[in-house]
């Protein structure tokens, strides 16, 4: 089956989480991948009515930070955002936080977060508002991240942007640009609603400071961020967004690393491979890498993504806000059908042990029927 996170973390044996200040929520990652699918989590036997024990079969962590579990939470989400979809373009727009900040996002997730969801929402409805460029509200969805391919902290917001918006009386515009909105204003509004969003909770005292650190400490890295380049990309439209839609859904749950991309494991250390997009083949195609790191240091990097417990990673605004009336999205969606069935390709991580070791039909035996016997975590009857 190749090597398992729950290897690396297990070899760890929780030393990179001694003597460190670690959330609630970072600790029960660690604990739910290291048991996912183990006697520790409970599970069930199969048996027939003869005695014959046929297989055991233990339950996963679903945890959304398991890779193993995670994908199927992300193909549901997709399922369900698919429903919602409109018939129309879309623009893919990413806007990243530069690397400045990454101290204050470290100790401040959940609020840095929501500064940052709320900075790219105003930022994109206010210039679309303009009737220079849409003269309508768009619909939205903002999907969170927070790493780059070697696991450090770049935080960066995916949104899916519809090529059109609604009016204040219901009407829907279509969108005649083909880049949708400027990228130059486009970054100094989401720069500078970061920045005064950022000032205001650190004047109020809501903002955690690292020791030592005053307000002041956080004005001038304000001041210094300004003269930062915040990078923005703006795609062309998509007329299918189901493209963006899925490549979403591959990050959404299941952590920052595939477990294929784990290579070796031993007492210190362990190697995965990594794509560097700074250095591409003569097809643009990014040269795939291996990274050899301490295994405390590795699990640090992992579980700096690890997010709140309820916290919400993706979310929608406008015309894809879940308050959005019944009747408006009713009448949008008949405007605006989707031409052909949207297909969620997303697939597994890795190989489901359902799919490894599929559940048996009858006893291989005798041929009788098989009945299940559930158990509770760490039960002894699930040591076979």
């Amino acid at each position: 089956m190749g090597l398992r996170l729950a290897d690396v973390l297990a070899r760890d044996g929780g030393r990179s989480l001694v003597g460190r200040r670690v959330h609630p929520a970072v600790s029960g990652a660690y604990e739910a991948i290291l048991h996912c699918h183990t006697a520790a989590l409970g599970g069930h036997v199969a048996r027939c009515r003869q005695g014959h024990l046929v297989g055991v079969f233990y339950n996963g962590c679903r945890h959304r930070s398991c890779p193993r579990c995670g994908w199927g939470l992300g193909r549901r989400w997709l399922e369900r955002r698919t429903r919602t979809l409109l018939g129309c373009g879309h623009h893919h727009v990413i806007l990243t936080l530069p690397h400045v900040f990454n101290e204050l996002w470290s100790r401040n997730y959940r609020l840095f977060a929501r500064i940052l969801f709320s900075s790219a929402r105003g930022a994109i409805t206010q210039l679309a508002a303009d009737p220079r460029y849409l003269g309508a509200e768009p619909g939205i969805v903002a999907a969170l991240h927070t790493w780059g391919q070697q696991l450090g902290l770049h935080v960066h917001l995916h949104c899916l942007v519809t090529a059109g918006g609604v009016r204040a009386l219901g009407e829907w515009v279509n969108s005649r640009r083909k880049w949708f909105l400027p990228a130059t204003p486009l970054v100094q509004l989401f720069t500078g609603k970061v920045i005064y969003a950022l000032r205001g909770v650190a004047r109020s005292g809501e903002l955690h400071l690292p020791e030592g650190w005053t307000v002041k400490h956080v004005e001038r890295l304000c001041d210094r961020a300004k003269a930062e380049r915040w990078n923005l990309d703006v795609r062309e439209r998509y007329e299918d967004p189901v493209h963006v839609l899925n490549y979403l859904g591959r990050y959404l749950n299941g952590g920052p690393i595939n477990e294929s991309r784990l290579q070796t494991l031993s007492d210190d250390e362990v190697s995965f491979s990594y794509k560097d997009y700074r250095d591409t083949n003569p097809c643009g195609v990014p040269k795939r890498k291996t990274l050899t790191l301490p295994i405390d240091k590795f699990i640090r990097r992992l579980l700096q993504h690890v997010p709140p417990k309820g916290f919400h990673m993706v979310r929608g605004y406008g015309v894809y806000a879940g308050v959005i009336r019944n009747e408006l999205r009713h009448k949008l969606q008949e405007a605006l059908p989707l031409s052909a069935e949207v297909r969620v390709v997303l697939r597994p991580r890795w190989p489901q042990p359902d799919l490894l070791d599929p559940k048996p039909q009858e006893c291989p035996t005798c041929g009788g029927e098989l009945y299940f016997a559930y158990y509770g975590r760490g039960a002894p009857g699930l040591t076979a």
